[in-house]
């Protein structure tokens, strides 16, 4: 993650953790991480330990991973298709095809985003 963002380690979170109240306390320092790093979103499968109500105040909004990037794909759906054809290439031992991709972004919680990109490829 370090190297394709340099900016992905989040630090100094610590002193934040304790005034965040969610469901589960040990969600909280992802939160705590997000308001350190200036983010907007979180983005998780896990939505039932991040409401809305809590979230809120802190500026802050949890969206699931399919939402998330279905808002990327209205952005710039070449792009988003570059990305899982790149990611496809890229990915070795063994090698996946574009469609393989698809198949595993369905399965991993983006199933409409998969078949955005599906559409796309084919």
């Amino acid at each position: 993650m370090n190297e394709a963002f340099d900016d992905a380690l989040v630090t100094g979170w610590e002193p934040l953790e304790g005034g965040i109240k969610l469901p589960d306390p040990d969600d909280r320092h992802v939160a705590a991480a997000a308001l350190r790093g200036g983010a907007d979103v979180i983005v998780t499968q896990n939505l039932r330990d991040f409401p809305r109500d809590k979230l809120e105040p802190l500026g802050l909004e949890a969206v699931g991973l399919d939402d998330f990037l279905l808002d990327q794909m209205d952005f710039s759906p070449g792009l988003c298709v570059k990305v899982v054809k790149n990611q496809a290439g890229a990915t070795r031992n063994p090698a996946v095809s574009i469609h393989d991709m698809v198949s595993r972004l369905e399965r991993s919680g983006a199933p409409r985003f998969a078949s955005k990109v599906a559409e796309l490829i084919d």
